[in-house]
């Protein structure tokens, strides 16, 4: 056979062919795919970036091509001319053509396909895994966001590994790029995914453990530049989570670490300013300091708008609608209405985004608000064609009424929405199910308020341990419109315990002002709690009600004495520490600049001082429970009484009041007994009066006195014999009353004490050593305001001069003889301009048995002590009452040791050595009434200083009277009797002289 060399030579080249084809197919293929790899197309957006892609890299192989035959040319070219075959005008000619079509073609493709492919990015950026998601979100469309996070999720956690023959893939994917690319792919999948799945309290926990993970992948050294701004959003949605979860000290920690994020992120200044109030005021609500919160809403919405961003964006709205909730909560109606107003048109247009929830829910908050005020504006109220026309022909509605009906629709309006959007499992819709019931609480409709309410608590139930502060509140909140008489005994137990394990876990680790907010927010949930016990009515009660009031009676001024105490006995580095901490937040007080960064710094380095301290073996935290009513009866003898009068909501005849309970015990009591004693709105009917201070004390005390007298004490009375000796802790109003002036006939033995707890510590007694430092005849420096001159009361405010208290002399020098004419007490005298502030400040840590000033005093119930102190201190308290010293009248700037010393600036202070001390001036045992804690003023100051116990005064006391009262006061004192029995004494002899309980019923002993 013969072999056909053709034959084979053909068949060889064709397989030859194939083979060439098939590997260029390979080629291809691997292109291709590397293509695709590097697109990572999502959507048709994401697709049509894909194709931009091949079709640049199709053109750039192209153009490689090209440029190869190019070169050939070229060197083909140079052969020739080095062969003298061609001209080198030629060569040239031929370069600049092919360069030309070279640059032309590139110029062509990026001017006509340049543009798609900047917009097919962009878009398909847009559409990444996180923004898409958000985007279903504000849509309102749960279920799809739900859906492609899910499988984004999936997609980038279970991607295979490339195999070998996709070889250009393979080398790319190993490249520094594509690792990064990946990781940021990830990550956003990852936290998209968590961010659908904390909507959904069940899925709460994993949501969690998402959020961690995607804060580890941006720890990644190939993520460091983008590190800071990627750690946001996970960092937030974890502090988040652990606000709801009620574990606020690890929600602290994550503030923390957004804070300095924000600092450091890639943002313009206002966001980062904007961003930083929202974390100050999510802190500030955390521990119910609402007033601060709203007021960092405002200044939010004043910062947008002062900026060229949009007006009619998502954030706007959501500003216009957080400042008019602001503007509700100070009572500023038609500012409130102005914003809302604002907001209408804006929300109008996003009906089908997340914001119009909050609009709603702000416009229900309004409409009723301003309904329950008069206050309401008619123009809120939106009306269709048909309602405007039926208007014309029928009688005008009442304007409160329609409010209140707008209210409703748009409570229910938001119940519906969010049921549809989100799902009757998300927190969403039990929120909005509890703001519904609320409503119809607040205006009666009990029935509706338990349906509401019992179908929010039927969902949270079983998944509580996930939502437990919304469980505990909707629980709390039902119980209290159900009837009270057939209240569950073990839930209000249940209650208990967990808002005492709520106190206990988060309070250590709070600041001084911040644990005055958190325990009156505690405080409000026990209201409720304790209202129902009274309404039950049954003999444990009285327990319930008696170890709550001992539990929460300031408990905040007792954690903060705790603490300070722990410090005088700790090492001296830590005290050193802790003192200088308080030197800076007095500073505070006086800086203009970056003041909220300051504070924010600041209580970051008390918390981490607070740490130090509470991992010290020998510092043990105060349990509010720890001491309970049976404690206090064993610390009575016979014929002792121990009462503490406590006051609750109530609602009677249609409106909101407080009813005034005292919870007595004596040292055989098998249960504290509760008595009934009065109405809020009562008392105030007695204590308002018009007139001078003299002119209202004598129709309190004298015209009036039988029938305070009834209303107070009667029923106590009742209860009690005239030789009992009675410890009485009061709260409320109560803390304005003289009840020396009340009683002084009756004869009746009262000591005074901020919670009967103290009882246990009176009980054990105090040395008398008697050392006394005399503050008096004091030089505040020239007076040119003549009226003032006439003032013959020991009051000052920081808008008059100070002038020179004539008898203050006689008492300092009469105190001074009489110490002096006792062995062995050390005398101080503090007088003229001696009697400064700075050596006030100088008693710091000294052992002085007793501090007597004799001075002007003051207390500004609706503004601060002094106009120069920083605006962010506004709602501190104790900048409204203060002492005057030597040269106030001459410092024109409100600085340190400038004769005007406030209560903040005391309560910095160590006193603790300080037995008594006693405030011969006006209105020093006024202050602001908080709740539980009691009053906040020079009494609270002096207690945070460590002072024992103090002679306050509840009204403008007149100066030779007081100086008469405090010269006998301290005659008796030194003769052996008590610190009450020589007040008591004291008062008796000012009497005999001055009838008016206005010269000496004004001062208080409070121990």
């Amino acid at each position: 056979m013969v072999l056909n060399f053709d034959y084979v030579k053909k068949k060889a080249t064709t397989i030859l062919n194939l083979l060439v084809f098939l590997f260029v197919l390979y080629l291809v293929i691997n292109f291709l795919y590397l293509i695709w790899y590097i697109a990572n197309p999502e959507g048709f957006w994401g697709f049509n970036y894909f194709w931009e892609l091949l079709r640049i890299a199709l053109f750039a192989l192209f153009i490689l091509v090209f440029v190869i035959i190019i070169i050939g040319l070229l060197i083909s070219s140079l052969i020739s001319i080095l062969k003298k075959q061609a001209d080198k005008k030629e060569f040239i000619q031929l370069f600049g053509v092919l360069l030309f079509g070279v640059v032309m073609s590139i110029f062509n493709y990026f001017y006509a396909s340049g543009f798609s492919l900047y917009i097919s990015k962009n878009l398909s950026d847009k559409y990444s895994n996180l923004n898409k998601t958000e985007e279903y979100l504000q849509e309102g469309d749960k279920t799809s966001a739900f859906e492609y996070a899910k499988s984004s999720y999936e997609k980038e956690t279970n991607r295979s590994e490339i195999p070998n023959y996709l070889f250009l893939t393979k080398l790319y994917s190993k490249s520094n790029f594509d690792r990064k690319q990946k990781l940021i792919n990830k990550y956003s999948a990852l936290v998209s995914y968590a961010h659908c799945l904390k909507s959904d309290q069940k899925f709460i926990l994993k949501s969690e453990s998402l959020f961690n993970a995607g804060l580890e992948l941006v720890n990644s050294d190939l993520l460091k530049q983008e590190k800071n701004n990627l750690a946001i959003f996970p960092t937030l949605s974890l502090a988040e989570i652990n606000l709801q979860k009620g574990n606020y000290f690890k929600a602290e920690n994550y503030f923390s670490k957004l804070n300095e994020l924000n600092k450091n992120s890639d943002q313009e200044d206002v966001y980062y300013i904007i961003n930083s109030n929202m974390l100050f005021a999510d802190q500030a609500l955390r521990v119910g300091d609402i007033s601060k919160a709203m007021r960092l809403q405002l200044e939010n919405l004043t910062l947008y708008e002062k900026t060229e961003l949009s007006k009619t964006s998502s954030n706007y709205l959501g500003l216009l609608l957080l400042a008019t909730a602001s503007e509700l909560y100070f009572q500023n109606f038609e500012k409130a209405s102005g914003l809302l107003l604002k907001s209408i048109p804006i929300a109008e247009k996003k009906q089908k985004k997340a914001i119009y929830n909050l609009y709603l829910s702000t416009k229900a908050s309004y409409c009723y608000s301003s309904a329950l005020n008069n206050r309401g504006n008619k123009v809120i109220i939106d009306k269709n064609w048909w309602q405007k026309a039926k208007g014309f022909f029928s009688d005008k509605p009442n304007l409160n009424d329609e409010l209140f009906k707008e209210a409703e629709n748009c409570f229910k309006e938001l119940v519906q929405v969010t049921k549809e959007k989100s799902g009757k499992n998300s927190s969403e819709y039990l929120v909005t199910l509890n703001q519904l019931a609320g409503f119809y609480s607040s205006i009666g409709n009990f029935y509706l308020a338990q349906k509401n309410y019992k179908e929010a608590l039927f969902i949270l139930k079983p998944n509580k341990d996930t939502n437990k502060d919304l469980y505990y509140s909707t629980l709390l909140n039902l119980i209290s419109v159900e009837s009270n008489k057939n209240a569950n005994q073990s839930t209000l137990e249940e209650l208990e315990k967990y808002y005492y394990q709520k106190l206990t876990d988060n309070y250590l680790f709070l600041t001084e002002n911040e644990k005055v907010s958190f325990s009156l927010n505690t405080e409000r949930k026990f209201e409720i709690i304790n209202s129902i016990y009274i309404n039950v009515g049954n003999e444990k009660s009285g327990m319930h009600l008696y170890n709550n009031t001992l539990a929460l009676k300031n408990i905040a001024l007792y954690s903060n004495q705790n603490t300070r105490s722990y410090l005088n006995v700790a090492n001296s580095n830590l005290k050193k520490n802790y003192q200088s901490l308080l030197g800076e937040k007095e500073k505070l007080l006086h800086t203009k600049s970056k003041s909220k960064e300051i504070e924010y710094n600041l209580n970051r380095k008390q918390r981490g001082l607070i740490e130090q301290i509470a991992s010290d073996s020998n510092y043990h935290f105060i349990d509010p429970t720890a001491i309970k009513w049976e404690d206090i009866k064993n610390s009575l003898d016979e014929k002792e009484i121990a009462i503490e009068i406590i006051n609750v909501p109530v609602n009677k005849t249609g409106k909101n009041d407080r009813g005034y309970f005292a919870l007595l015990i004596k040292n055989n009591s098998n249960l504290p007994e509760v008595i009934p004693l009065f109405l809020e709105s009562e008392l105030s009917n007695i204590l308002n009066k018009k007139g001078s201070t003299k002119e209202r004390i004598n129709s309190i005390y004298l015209q009036n006195k039988e029938k305070l007298s009834n209303l107070i004490w009667k029923n106590i009375e009742n209860k009690t014999s005239p030789h009992d000796k009675i410890y009485l802790s009061v709260s409320g109003l109560l803390h304005t009353i003289s009840f020396p002036a009340l009683l002084n006939e009756k004869n009746i033995d009262v000591t005074y004490l901020g919670s009967t707890k103290g009882l246990i510590e009176i009980k054990k007694g105090t040395s008398k050593k008697s050392s006394i430092a005399l503050f008096g005849n004091i030089n505040y420096g020239e007076n040119k305001n003549i009226e003032n001159l006439k003032s013959q009361n020991r009051i000052g405010t920081n808008k008059l001069k100070y002038s020179i208290l004539t008898y203050s002399k006689n008492e300092v020098n009469r105190i001074k003889s009489i110490f002096e004419a006792t062995a062995e007490k050390k005398v101080s005298v503090f007088s003229q301009s001696v009697a400064s502030e700075e050596n006030f400040r100088k008693l710091n840590g000294r052992n002085f048995d007793i501090i007597h000033i004799a001075t002007h005093g003051f207390y500004n119930a609706f503004g601060t002590v002094f106009s120069g102190v920083n605006d962010n201190n506004i709602d501190n308290v104790l900048l409204k009452s203060g002492l005057i010293f030597s040269n106030a009248n001459n410092n024109s700037t409100y600085t340190k040791n400038d004769g005007i010393l406030n209560s903040f600036e005391i309560s910095q202070m160590d006193l603790s050595n300080v037995d008594l001390i006693v405030l011969s001036a006006c209105e020093t045992g006024l202050g602001t009434i908080k709740g539980s804690e009691g009053i906040f003023g020079l009494q609270r100051a002096f207690k945070l200083a460590g002072v024992k116990s103090m002679i306050v005064s509840l009204w403008q006391v007149p100066d030779k009277s007081t100086s008469e009262l405090m010269v006998c006061f301290y005659e008796f004192y030194l003769r052996g009797f008590s610190k009450k029995e020589s007040l008591k004494k004291a008062q008796d002899a000012i009497k005999s002289k001055y009838q008016s309980p206005y010269y000496w019923a004004g001062f208080l002993l409070i121990e």
